[in-house]
């Protein structure tokens, strides 16, 4: 070997060795940049630029995916210019190193940049930067191939394989560095949620309770301030209707709804279900009272949630600062407590007075109690009969939870039953209820009494926090109770928070014999088409709609409306709430089947009810017809007594009532045919009373006597068909006997048409059947 060739040797050692020195500095700056930096754009800026001082390359750069449109973008670069982003004969750039790299997710080395074909398009690019060779590195983040780390060299076959090893743990360390950015990001992002969530509602962007708190405080400091506390007491209810899911949505339309009406309040979220206020320079507590009628108003409006119209029955409470509390935190709780017993004030707001500190207290306490009652054998249930139009017998009973409070008595179910549904205890309180209704209608069963239907109520919570099915399933098997004497009432609002779900596990008990009623019916969201697919045998008329039945025209068109459309179903109805007689007439000319009210008897005790049915207590049959009866209403004595004397010899019954709210309840047995009132009644006039009649008696002809002052009211009367006829006051004896008389042979005659209808009626329904 010459001289030469050892020389020549020897620097080929040389600068072997300063490329690998170079290369172990670059691996080491880039390690120690790493630490430094804290975003991967400063990264990705010192890496290439380091590459090139200490690595000797020729130039660096780092480009990164873009998911949108798949293509790479050079982010940062340093050394000769190499722009890759188009080849100059055109084309769509898919074969640049970084893509090839980012495709295979490993290294793409080029050590002849002029004899690869794949580098054609760019390679007029690369001999213009004197660059022989490149390699590109994938980047990775979180399992993910996000970019390339590329380096290009001066000379050919520059990227053996001691470089390409070193090379390859530089990527891998900026990779690494990459995901520590995006953990600590992550980090970030969490940390700044939580803090947000600490401050703020999630679901409206409304401050949350501390934020509130503490802005409060400043308004205080400033000066006398109302703080207005918006309690929606049916919130929970509505969101078990229409699901969670659309929590955000309902409470974003609350939030819009109180900052479209107060602008400049600040308003917030304190609980789930209740907004808080802060109203600054009232002139007055009469100013505040108002805004508060107004925002009760404009939240008691229907608020329109997935296609629904729902109801949120707000209540407001008031409290000032500084009169009642010196901070921000007492003002709230003061508001708080009046909001929370607004609904006894007979309003929907209240201000808040000390005295309302013993009523929230209170609350607590009967909270705390009732935790314990069940355990404590506290609880109790009464049984109110069920009966049988028809035949006057009892054929069920209603399991009614009651609470005996030591020291207190029964505490009113509205007082405690609200409290175990919100508390979720009604779960396993409504267990024992079950057992012990099914328990106790076995016994009953064993001791000699007839069988009969015993009726529990189901919770909302029930259905959404246990296994209904299993529970009955148990319950029958441990109490011996066959299953067709048991009936679970379920209210709409439990089928309509999940229709589907509900109706199968109904479904499910029908299947084994248990029958279903539907409770509280026409209070809430149902349809007819729920209606038709529900495994219901008896709806329940709720009692609102039954306590005005005899005088209200729209309540009785309901009721009727509704026992039509059971009976078209092959449902059966019960109405509940029946106190009077009135009731009970109109509800059996109606065909209703069953009752339940204060009218047969209250809810009774367990050996109370036990011995009313020892003892076959019935409803009494209805009044057989004794011909014509006449029903006189006037509020004058002298008036009835000298009609009744006037009508004492002919074969006419004559009732008489002096108050419109009495004839209304007689006209509702049914066996009225033809009725006379006064036109000056108080408080309606007689042809007002008898557009009533007309509407919700159709069949009874009316009469009105009136003065000649009147006559004009009562002509509209009558050519609107609310009376049949008018006599003047002084009447003529023989005129208004004559008229009677011809009254009732109209009524009569307009009965038999009707019977002769219905006959011809089941005629024809049987010659259909027989063909």
């Amino acid at each position: 070997m010459t001289d030469a060739e050892r020389t020549g040797d020897i620097d080929a050692v040389h600068a072997q060795m300063e490329r690998v020195l170079g290369l172990y500095a670059m691996l080491s700056r880039i390690n120690r940049s790493i630490v430094r930096v804290d975003n991967p754009h400063d990264l990705y800026v010192t890496a290439c630029r380091i590459a090139v001082e200490d690595g000797g390359f020729a130039a660096s750069w780092v480009d990164v995916l873009d998911p949108g449109s798949g293509h790479v973008l050079a982010v940062a670069r340093a050394g000769v210019a190499i722009d890759l982003s188009a080849p100059p004969g055109g084309g769509t750039g898919a074969n640049v190193p970084s893509m090839m790299a980012i495709g295979d997710k490993r290294a793409c080395v080029i050590n002849d940049v002029a004899g690869d074909g794949r580098l054609a398009p760019w390679r007029a690019v690369f001999e213009a930067a004197a660059v022989h060779a490149v390699a590109a590195f994938p980047l990775m983040q979180e399992g993910r191939t996000i970019g390339a780390f590329v380096i290009a060299a001066a000379e050919a076959g520059a990227f053996d394989t001691g470089r390409l090893v070193l090379l390859t743990e530089v990527a891998g360390d900026v990779s690494f560095a990459l995901e520590v950015m995006r953990r600590e990001e992550k980090r970030a992002v969490a940390e700044s949620k939580i803090q947000y969530l600490a401050y703020y509602d999630a679901q409206t962007g409304l401050p949350g309770r501390e934020l509130w708190i503490q802005r409060l405080a400043g308004r205080c400091a400033a000066g006398p301030v109302a703080v207005l506390v918006v309690n929606l007491r049916s919130y929970h209810g509505v969101l078990q209707v229409l699901g969670q899911a659309h929590g955000p949505e309902l409470a974003r339309a609350v939030a819009a709804r109180l900052e479209d009406m107060l602008p400049t309040a600040l308003v917030g979220r304190v609980t789930e279900a209740e907004f808080a206020l802060v109203l600054e320079g009232a002139d007055g507590v009469h100013v505040v009272e108002e805004t508060a009628r107004k925002v009760g108003g404009a939240l008691a409006d229907a608020i329109h949630v997935d296609g629904r119209e729902v109801f949120l029955d707000p209540f407001i409470g008031i409290a000032l600062f500084p009169q009642d509390g010196e901070e921000a935190q007492a003002v709230l709780k003061a508001a708080l407590i009046a909001a929370g017993t607004a609904q006894d004030s007979g309003d929907h707001y209240r201000i808040y007075a000390p005295e309302l500190d013993t009523r929230w207290q209170h609350r607590l306490a009967l909270e705390g109690e009732l935790r314990h009652a069940l355990e404590r054998g506290q609880l109790q249930l009464h049984y109110q009969p069920q009966v049988d139009l028809e035949s006057g017998r009892v054929v069920g009973a209603e399991a009614l939870l009651r609470w005996f409070r030591p020291g207190h008595g029964l505490v009113p179910p509205l007082e405690f039953i609200p409290l175990l549904e919100e508390t979720g205890m009604i779960v396993q309180v409504g267990a024992w209820v079950l057992e012990e209704a099914c328990r106790n209608a076995r016994h009953w069963q064993d001791a000699g009494l007839p069988p009969l239907r015993v009726a529990v109520n189901l919770s909302a919570r029930q259905f959404q926090d246990g296994d209904i099915g299993a529970l009955v399933g148990r319950v029958l098997t441990e109490t011996g109770l066959e299953a067709r004497w048991l009936e679970l009432e379920i209210t709409e609002s439990i089928v309509m928070r999940n229709a589907e779900a509900v109706t199968r596990t109904l479904d499910r008990l029908r299947g084994q014999g248990v029958s279903h009623s539907l409770d509280d019916f026409g209070t809430g969201y149902s349809s007819l088409s729920y209606l038709q697919r529900l495994p219901v045998s008896r709806i329940k008329i709720d009692r609102s709609f039954i306590t005005h039945i005899t005088s209200d025209p729209h309540d009785a068109a309901i009721v009727q409306a509704v026992v039509g459309m059971a009976h078209s179903l092959g449902i059966s109805v019960i109405a509940e709430g029946v106190e009077t007689e009135g009731q009970l007439g109109y509800l059996r000319g109606l065909r209703c089947e069953e009752i339940q009210g204060y009218y047969f008897s209250r809810p009774l005790p367990a050996h109370d009810f036990v011995a009313l049915l020892y003892e076959d207590r019935r409803l009494a049959p209805p009044a057989v017809d004794s011909g014509r009866v006449l029903l006189l209403v006037d509020d004058e004595p002298s008036v009835l007594a000298a009609l009744r004397r006037l009508l004492r010899p002919t074969e006419i019954e004559v009732q008489t009532c002096a108050r419109l709210d009495d004839a209304f309840e007689v006209l509702a047995t049914g066996r009225v045919g033809v009725v006379v009132c006064d036109q000056r009644m108080p408080g309606m006039t007689g042809t007002e009373f008898l557009r009533r009649v007309r509407k919700l008696h159709p069949n009874v002809i009316r009469i009105v006597l009136s003065g000649y002052t009147e006559l004009s009211s009562v002509i509209d009367a009558v050519n609107r068909g609310a009376i049949y006829k008018f006599l003047t006051k002084p009447w003529d004896d023989q005129v208004l006997l004559e008229s009677l008389r011809d009254a009732f042979r109209m009524y009569e005659l307009n009965r038999e048409n009707r019977e002769l209808s219905h006959r011809v009626s089941e005629l024809l329904a049987s010659g259909r059947a027989v063909r």
